[in-house]
Parts: structure tokens; C-alpha cells; sequence
């Protein structure tokens, strides 16, 4: 396809009606909950409503711009002014958007737990339409998948909250070097079309700078947990792990919440459980077979509640032979020779929270290992915002994946051909007409 045919694929499509209709549709009261963010500002210096700073700045996550100058002086056009107008139905209309000191300066001052709650808010709308239905495990259970990531590295203390790591001298044992950091434990839901979306985070901080023992990520789970559990009480869950949570206590709390899981394991994780597996899994032939395609040969072997304290386990091992490793699962959810390789394949799905989470917003625009601000709460009000962004951003892509396909043109290319028609296309009475209009998504994977 020459690149002028490319184009004329865009053109067909007014991109920035099409990023209103993800908005309305799938997520109509993230304006409402944006205006109820408190407002600590002197209200006499006020130019700009809060929600408008925070709407400005999720579009900027969108738009996979990745500094906050690039965000006050790219979107600061007359029809992208005008179409911010038209989205956020505002009385007073704006004439300037706010610059990005103002938008550091509100962030600041806005308690990050009100952005924590408003991304709970807008997931509970996902899970209740039926677009995403055939996302579930076994066609009940929501896949959420735990990790943790590395944010930022600092040479010296950035702030009371920083966990710290000590480099010592092999020899003397002497301390050579600290390195001051921040990490987040997050835990996305993972739908149909590749989406994966931001349900809680935990950032993994001390309490100060005396501290008898650091945070980690294995306590930065239990405290999600009970976020999670506590926002969604009903929601019927299986929990998606690596190895570091293969372990009695968090088995505990998965049965406490009601909630299942597959877990990565490996046989350091648990002794005695992998001796067992190893010794029993050839013994039931019914329960190990292997299978020829044109390139490998795929085993799968699995063993039936192996007692581990107060716990039953299920483990399941898949073999590839042209795969290094084999991937082996912890499970509380049943096994059968007919559920067993879906159960892999779901196990594997943990991988997307590396690929399309962590890995595209750290390389691919939205930039969440970049110091937006050095204030340590207006740092955590930018992650929120920008996995909100990344939000509208997936299912914008998802929902224009035929377009993707005919006009054979690249994701970045995609939201950079959306940013310029924010800016360049005006949006009219017409479009709003459209976008109130009924219609609905099909996702597939």
C-alpha cells in the first residue's frame, strides 16, 4: 500500500469523533468523577477548573506525549481548545489551556487516594457491560494479573518514602554505594483484544526514613488485596502470579477473599510440593500426554490436590521442545485432560501485564518512569492518570483494529494521525449527535 493510500484509509475515519465515542461510551461518568476531585487551591487565583487540569493532562496520556511542555504547547491550538470545550460540556468556555506548572502545581496539592478511587469507578463499568464477557476464565472468573515494576532510581534520597538498596564491597562488606528507588505493585484485568487495564496499584514505599524493615512487594500485595477485595466484593476473581507468591499466606488470603489463582511455580518456591509433582506425575497415565506439531512437541502433565499445609494443589507442568524452560502452574482451580491446556495458555496470559502494561508505558509514549514532577504526590497523581489514559488509549485501538488492518499503518502512527485530528478537526453539533447515539463494540482476541 503506497503511503497516499494510507491516508485516504485515515482520512475515512474523523479519528478525534471516534476517541469521543470510546469516552461516552465506555466510560460516560469519567467527567462527573473528575469534578468531584477536591480542589484545595485559594478559589480567588483560579483560572481553570480542577477536572479541566485533569482531562488536559489524561489527554496528554492518551496522545502518548511524554513531557509536560510537550502537553501545554502541543494540545494548545484553537480547535483542540474548542473540541476540550465540546467534550466536557463546559458553561464557561475556555479560551487557553492550563500550562503544565499549573497542572504540576494542582497536582500536587490533589490527594492521590481520590484518583486511586476514580480508576475502580471505571473498571466496575467494564466488567458490568457485555462487551469484554468472553474475557472471563472458564467464562466466570475475571483474569487479574499481580506484578510488580521499577520506576525511578535516584543517586541520592529523593524522599522520605524511598526504598534504598546498598551496594557493598565483596571483601570488607563495607557499604561503596546506595541507590534510592520507587517501585509499584500493580494489578491489571485482562480482556479480549490484547487490553490490559489498570484495577489497583500499591506503591511499594516505607513509612519514613527510620525504618526496622523495608516495604516489599509481598506485603504491598496484601494491602491490594484488600483494596481490591473491599472495591469489588462480588467480583468473581482468578488471580494471574509469578513464583514470588507461591506461598501459604497468600494462599490463605485468595481462599479468605473467595478469590482462585494460577501461579507460576518453580520448584524452589515450594520443596516439598515440587518433590511430589516430580514423583508423581508419570504415574496416572490419564493425566500426561504429548502432542506433534509441524515444529515441536508439546507435553502436558498435571497431579490432583497435593496437600501443602491448610491448602489442596493442583499443579500443572507444559513442556515445548523447542522451548528452553517448562512452564509449570500452582492452581486451587480444577483440572481435567480437557481444561488443562486453556488452563496453560491462561497461565501464560500473565505475560501481557510485562508486554502491553508495563512494557508500553514505559517505551512506547506514556512514559511512566519519567519525572512528570519531583513532588512525590503529584508523581503518584501522574501514574494514575496516565492508566487512565492508557485505558481510553487500548480500547480506542481495539475498537479501530479493522482500521488498523486496512490501512496496514502502525499503532504510533494511528495516535499520532488521532492527535492531529484533535487538533485540526473541529468537532461539530453533528459529531455530538453521533456520539449520543446507541451502538456497541464487539471485541475479539
Amino acid at each position: 500500500m503506497r503511503r497516499k493510500d494510507k491516508r485516504e484509509a485515515l482520512n475515512k475515519f474523523k479519528l478525534c469523533v471516534e476517541l469521543w465515542k470510546i469516552i461516552k461510551h465506555f466510560f460516560p461518568d469519567l467527567i462527573p468523577l473528575l469534578r468531584q476531585c477536591e480542589d484545595k487551591r485559594h478559589q480567588s487565583y483560579i483560572n481553570y477548573n480542577n477536572y479541566v487540569i485533569l482531562f488536559v493532562r489524561i489527554l496528554g496520556a492518551v496522545f502518548r506525549i511524554e513531557s509536560m511542555r510537550g502537553i501545554s504547547e502541543g494540545l494548545n491550538k484553537e480547535i483542540c481548545i474548542e473540541n476540550i470545550n465540546k467534550v466536557l460540556e463546559l458553561e464557561e468556555r475556555l479560551e487557553e489551556l492550563p500550562h503544565w506548572e499549573t497542572i504540576n502545581n494542582y497536582l500536587k496539592r490533589l490527594e492521590p487516594s481520590e484518583l486511586e478511587e476514580v480508576i475502580p469507578k471505571l473498571v466496575n463499568r467494564i466488567t458490568r457491560m457485555r462487551s469484554f464477557e468472553n474475557s472471563r476464565i472458564r467464562n466466570k472468573y475475571w483474569h487479574v494479573v499481580v506484578d510488580g515494576t521499577h520506576l525511578y532510581t535516584f543517586d541520592e534520597r529523593h524522599c522520605e518514602q524511598c526504598c534504598v538498596r546498598e551496594f557493598r564491597d565483596k571483601t570488607t562488606g563495607h557499604v561503596i554505594r546506595r541507590e534510592y528507588y520507587h517501585s509499584v505493585l500493580e494489578a491489571k484485568l485482562v480482556l479480549l483484544g490484547g487490553i490490559v487495564i489498570s484495577i489497583a496499584t500499591e506503591f511499594i514505599e516505607n513509612e519514613g526514613v527510620e525504618v526496622s524493615k523495608q516495604d516489599c512487594e509481598r506485603n504491598a500485595f496484601y494491602r491490594m488485596a484488600k483494596k481490591l477485595k473491599g472495591r469489588f466484593p462480588k467480583l468473581p476473581i482468578c488471580l494471574g502470579m509469578d513464583s514470588l507468591y507461591a506461598c501459604g499466606p497468600v494462599f490463605e488470603k485468595c481462599r479468605e477473599y473467595g478469590w482462585h489463582y494460577i501461579i507460576r511455580f518453580k520448584d524452589g518456591s515450594i520443596k516439598t510440593v515440587a518433590e511430589e509433582f516430580h514423583a508423581l506425575k508419570g504415574i496416572e497415565p490419564k493425566q500426561s500426554w504429548s502432542r506433534n506439531n509441524q515444529d515441536s512437541t508439546q507435553t502436558y502433565s498435571y497431579v490432583l490436590k497435593i496437600p501443602y499445609q491448610a491448602h489442596e494443589l493442583n499443579v500443572v507442568e507444559f513442556i515445548q521442545s523447542d522451548m528452553p524452560h517448562p512452564f509449570v502452574f500452582i492452581t486451587d482451580l480444577p483440572i481435567t485432560r480437557r481444561n488443562c491446556e486453556q488452563l496453560v495458555d491462561d497461565g501464560r496470559r500473565r505475560w501481557k501485564i510485562e508486554n502491553e502494561g508495563f512494557n508500553v508505558q514505559k517505551n512506547h509514549g506514556f512514559g511512566i518512569c519519567r519525572l512528570f514532577s519531583r513532588d512525590y504526590t503529584a508523581i503518584k497523581n501522574h501514574y494514575f492518570l496516565i492508566q487512565i489514559g492508557h485505558m481510553i488509549n487500548q480500547l480506542l485501538e481495539a475498537g479501530l483494529k479493522r482500521l488498523l488492518a486496512l490501512a496496514k499503518v502502525t499503532t504510533i502512527r494511528l495516535i499520532k494521525a488521532l492527535e492531529e485530528s484533535f487538533r485540526s478537526e473541529m468537532l461539530t453539533e453533528k459529531d455530538a449527535a453521533l456520539v449520543n447515539r446507541k451502538f456497541q463494540y464487539r471485541f475479539r482476541c
